[in-house]
């Protein structure tokens, strides 16, 4: 069984930040939103204020929550499903703002106008007192700034084995996730985020009351992606585009009989297996459709032919 990946301690502002995907090659491989300020996460833990929720979706058979998170620099979306019950109860239950912690996957959904928008999969929301969200955002900005640190040594000595950076104590995690971040995101401004991280130091020092959500209505944080040219992807092979089409007409069926018009991710990655085409293949003819704008996720685990 492999290992649970690490819940890397970051802030909204890096995490909204964050526009790159490192899709995983094998059966179940997760994939990784990398940052401009060295973060390579599948899992995340944020501390700050959540928002009461609100439902998305007109099936109630398939509940899905969607909360707006905030902390002292930014703030993305959250939402929370039946598939995670204890999380989307968190979320469903609150009536008003409240300090708590978020633990859950990243998710980038990218628009075929170019539009990117990154949200966190809840798997667990907890409630906090004012004074443990702010020791929880403390060592969120110490590993921050310690990440900080690391890249822009790696910036500087290119060159440097790794065997060196553990042996000063730096996880490998780190290592990679910085040099990746170097080549993903060569001109980030990361003295400016340097400098958009003392309101959170000053939060945490007690400088501010706690940090309200900006926003009654929940919504997600979006920007536009200008991607830098790059090689071209190889064209899908014959058996690829079979798994495409196995993948579309399950969509289609799926959707042609749901209450809301969409098709339901888990269920078509379940139908998709019995059809004899693995998860991990069902999600990679997933990801073509998306890019080719065939398909689209306007709303989290839910799916649609593009309009």
């Amino acid at each position: 069984m492999a290992a649970r990946e690490t819940a890397w301690r970051v802030t909204a502002r890096e995490l909204e930040s964050s526009l790159e995907e490192e899709k995983g090659a094998g059966e179940r491989s997760p994939t990784y939103l990398v940052s401009p300020f060295g973060a390579r996460m599948s899992r995340v833990l944020l501390a700050g204020t959540l928002s009461p929720g609100e439902p998305i979706g007109r099936d109630p058979a398939t509940a899905f929550w969607r909360a707006r998170f905030s902390d002292a620099t930014g703030a993305v979306a959250v939402t929370a499903g039946s598939f995670q019950p204890r999380a989307m109860a968190q979320v469903r239950s609150a009536t008003a703002s409240r300090p708590a912690v978020v633990v859950g996957r990243t998710h980038l959904y990218r628009g075929r106008d170019g539009v990117a928008s990154v949200s966190v999969r809840a798997e667990g929301v907890r409630s906090l007192a004012e004074g443990e969200e702010r020791g929880l955002l403390a060592d969120i900005v110490r590993q921050t700034l310690d990440r900080l640190d690391l890249v822009e040594r790696l910036e500087k000595e290119p060159h440097v084995a790794e065997a060196a950076l553990r042996a000063d104590g730096v996880p490998s995690a780190w290592i990679r996730a910085g040099r990746e971040a170097l080549r993903r995101y060569p001109n980030a401004d990361r003295g400016a985020f340097r400098r958009e991280l003392r309101s959170a130091i000053r939060h945490v020092a007690g400088e501010f009351g706690p940090v309200r959500s900006p926003s009654p209505t929940p919504g997600s944080v979006t920007r536009t992606v200008a991607r830098p040219a790059g090689p071209a992807a190889p064209p899908p092979t014959a058996e690829e585009r079979g798994e495409e089409s196995v993948f579309l007409g399950l969509v289609d069926e799926v959707s042609e009989r749901s209450a809301d018009g969409y098709a339901d991710l888990k269920e078509v990655i379940l139908r998709s297996a019995e059809r004899g085409l693995a998860s991990a293949r069902a999600e990679a003819a997933l990801s073509r459709l998306e890019e080719e704008g065939v398909l689209e996720e306007p709303i989290v685990g839910k799916l649609r032919r593009a309009e």
